[in-house]
């Protein structure tokens, strides 16, 4: 009897030890749980933050470039100047985006909205961008739309066709070589292919290029020919999509890049085709409305600017005003409460940074002053998170992004106003 109380003693003792154990293991496990969930938090902040921070400076540098490309005349030297300033500008601006969009797919800070969509017109408007890089390049680009629908995030759909294309234009072309944006039915999916009659990638280099920097014909780090980002962001996002991507290349013919895509049954589109007399209804609208550019339209119209960083502020206003805008600028939300009751003309838009000092942000604006007119607001800002174009069509505001090109600005200023 003895020897049994003993047992069960020294049982409870190992079952005593073995619950204290447990629940060491259970506090470990909690702490790194929140350890982890800090350091996602933080990430999140600092993504926010540099976005914003680093996209400011680059935002005030490219308006002043854009002043004073059109300030210097027809000097030869001034204008060669100017033109690679804002080349300069252009390869800082493209070089962060790439890097803030790495972090972001590595911080899991990427939301995915998969929607079933049909991709020509995607494709055609890629096609419309790249024609002109091109063509520089000395390269046909080509592309044969399939009419089939695909189940994926367009977004991000877009951007992966996008650096392969860059990519192949950059790479694969030059010298009357082609390139072909196209797409091939296969059962349940679609095969988007971007092909090139280039040089090809050697076997032993093709694992190689999907890291980032890694650049094959690139030794002297040139930025024109890119930074080595798009392939590695190209085969994040497609992980991040669950896309198959596939390489296929060979030395002095050329390579082929295929992202696989779920397809989708949508039911087939309405006949859009116009009537003669509707397409001489279109085309003579069309005509009217192109006849003055956005920028000549705006002359003598009111923009109402809330803009915190005093280089992008004083840089925009200078632009605005050189379109014959009437600007009212400001630097904060407060500021704009105090100046409202004191404005006799109403704005007819209002132009807002998203971010602002003391936690303010373009909504503030928004609802600051719709309280006394119904006015267009666009919303400025360097956070490309798509809760934030989200957030900006919940209130009825447009949204665009740092660093903005003034194109851009004049022609989503210039439809808001009409509208």
């Amino acid at each position: 009897m003895a020897e049994q109380r003993r047992e069960m003693g020294r049982l409870r003792d190992r079952l005593h030890r073995a619950e204290d154990s447990r629940a060491a293991r259970e506090e470990e496990l909690r702490c790194a749980h929140e350890m982890a969930e800090r350091a996602d938090r933080a990430k999140a902040r600092f993504l926010t933050a540099a976005s914003h921070d680093l996209r400011q400076p680059i935002q005030a540098a490219a308006l002043y470039a854009h002043i004073l490309r059109g300030a210097v005349g027809t000097n030869p030297a001034a204008r060669e100047a100017a033109d690679l300033l804002q080349a300069s500008i252009d390869s800082l601006s493209g070089m962060l985006s790439g890097l803030l969009d790495l972090a972001r797919l590595e911080a899991g800070a990427v939301d995915v909205a998969v929607t079933e969509f049909r991709p020509d017109t995607l494709m055609r408007r890629l096609a419309q961008e790249f024609r002109a890089s091109a063509t520089t390049e000395g390269t046909s680009l080509h592309v044969h739309p399939c009419g089939v629908a695909v189940r994926t995030d367009a977004r991000l759909l877009e951007r992966i066709l996008t650096h392969l294309l860059s990519n192949a234009i950059r790479h694969g072309g030059g010298d009357g070589r082609r390139v072909l944006l196209g797409c091939r039915r296969r059962p349940g999916a679609v095969e988007f292919q971007v092909w090139d009659d280039g040089r090809g990638i050697p076997p032993d280099a093709r694992a190689a290029i999907f890291e980032e920097f890694h650049q094959l014909d690139n030794p002297e780090r040139s930025a024109a020919k890119g930074f080595g980002l798009g392939l590695p962001l190209v085969a994040r996002t497609a992980r991040l999509l669950g896309l198959t991507l596939d390489l296929r290349s060979q030395v002095g013919q050329g390579t082929v890049f295929t992202v696989t895509v779920p397809r989708a049954d949508l039911p087939p589109e309405p006949d859009r085709r116009l009537t003669a007399a509707a397409r001489a209804i279109a085309a003579a609208a069309t005509s009217a409305a192109v006849a003055a550019s956005p920028t000549d339209r705006m002359r003598g119209r009111r923009v109402l600017l809330v803009e915190d960083d005093e280089r992008v502020r004083h840089a925009m206003t200078m632009l605005l005003k050189r379109w014959g805008v009437r600007v009212t600028a400001v630097g904060s939300a407060e500021e704009l409460a105090d100046r409202l009751p004191r404005l006799r003309s109403r704005p007819h838009v209002v132009l807002a940074d998203h971010r602002l000092p003391r936690g303010q942000t373009g909504r503030t604006v928004a609802e600051l002053v719709r309280r006394r007119w119904d006015v267009p607001v666009v919303i400025i800002t360097g956070d490309t998170a798509p809760e934030r174009l989200r957030e900006a069509r919940s209130i009825g505001c447009r949204l665009l992004h740092k660093p903005v090109e003034p194109g851009d600005l004049a022609a989503t200023l210039d439809d808001v106003m009409e509208g």
